[in-house]
């Protein structure tokens, strides 16, 4: 879910060392090979919620109108149907827990329940389009069959206040990823807005994360936070929706050697389309008509740093739909086709396609066996 940003100064749009990298690759501008169906892995989406949570009071002060349908067919940014039409698609579904879930009349763990059983039984009465993957390696059949491959996953960790029992209970009903804050401070550790690094208990968290081959996000964890989770960490993690402090400076960004311990471990990071984390020039919620359109070239600016730092086989997409301001050329699942021509004209088709899905992919699988 998006967030105050703080204001930062207009950055040039062009994308410096475009043509140098892919003169130095030998990787020619091209499109995509209509004979090659588009692959899709997102590692980040609030639909869950704000299907699951439109009538209550957090969600009723976000939403501009309450969205109807379900998550075969909405008026979102991702519907089942359109996704499973548009491409071979893999998202990662969020429960959101907001700093303030008792705003919505619950304990977090019990935001969690609600959320979490809504994607089951959705996943159950939708058979024909969206398959729940534990397995990493049912993902390739699904989706070739048509179904979109869902992954539940958690956006805060404020649940395991209640113990880690809470944990065993979401990987029973398959969590595969947890971010372990959301803005402010929770019981794992603090978010963005604080200053505060990992708890005690925090780290008995990542601990057991790991030991049940639950993924780590650190997506939202501030920079203390971020220190602390590296010394106390063994395994690869994720930031699953982070862009690039350098090219646009916000906290939720990661710093270059945050990105580099990334890369280190061999983990993967997800390209965020949230305007004011692409853009400087969007900050304290300005509108799109009062400094212009994000372009593709200030996004791509942020895949050309995260290469620069050695970022090829770490890239990934981490949209941030049905929870944040994308551009309007980013306006949903139909627009992903569009993007994937943009990339493949700038950094090659077979980048891309890392990108877009294999990196992902990739990641997943070596979480599960190594």
């Amino acid at each position: 879910m998006t967030e105050t940003t703080s204001k930062a100064t207009e950055k040039n749009s062009t994308v410096p060392g475009a043509t140098e990298r892919r003169a130095a690759q030998g990787v020619a501008a091209e499109s995509r090979h209509a004979d090659e169906p588009l692959q899709v892995f997102d590692l980040h989406c609030d639909t869950i919620d704000t299907l699951a949570l439109a009538d209550t009071d957090v969600f009723a002060s976000v939403l501009a109108t309450r969205p109807s349908g379900d998550m075969a067919a909405n008026d979102l940014q991702l519907a089942a149907e359109r996704m499973r039409s548009t491409a071979r698609w893999c998202q990662c579904y969020a429960a959101w827990i907001p700093d303030d879930a008792r705003a919505a009349g619950l304990t977090s763990h019990g935001l969690y329940r609600k959320v979490a059983d809504y994607f089951l039984a959705q996943v159950g009465a939708h058979s024909n389009d969206i398959a729940r993957i534990t397995d990493t390696r049912d993902i390739d059949g699904q989706i070739a069959e048509g179904r979109v491959a869902a992954m539940l996953t958690v956006e805060n960790g404020s649940p395991l206040e209640e113990g880690l029992g809470v944990l065993d209970e979401m990987v029973a009903d398959g969590v595969r990823m947890i971010t372990l804050t959301w803005n402010g401070q929770n019981c794992i550790g603090s978010g963005n807005d604080t200053h505060e690094g990992l708890s005690r208990y925090g780290r008995d968290v990542v601990r057991h994360m790991e030991e049940a081959r639950v993924v780590v996000d650190v997506s939202h964890l501030n920079d203390e936070g971020f220190s602390d989770f590296l010394a106390c960490s063994r395994r690869p993690f994720v930031a699953s929706h982070s862009n690039s402090r350098a090219i646009c400076d916000n906290p939720r960004n990661l710093t270059d050697d945050e990105f580099r311990a990334i890369c280190d471990r061999e983990g993967l990071v997800g390209i965020n389309y949230y305007r004011a984390f692409v853009s400087p020039r969007f900050q304290n919620d300005e509108r799109a008509e009062d400094v212009g359109e994000v372009t593709f070239e200030e996004l791509a600016r942020h895949v050309e740093h995260f290469l620069d730092l050695g970022g090829e086989g770490v890239l990934a997409l981490g949209s941030d739909f049905d929870g944040s301001d994308t551009p309007a050329w980013l306006a949903n699942d139909e627009s992903l086709p569009g993007l994937f021509e943009q990339l493949c004209a700038r950094f090659g088709e077979g980048l891309s396609r890392r990108i877009f899905f294999q990196n992902a992919h990739d990641f997943f699988l070596r979480n599960e066996t190594a």
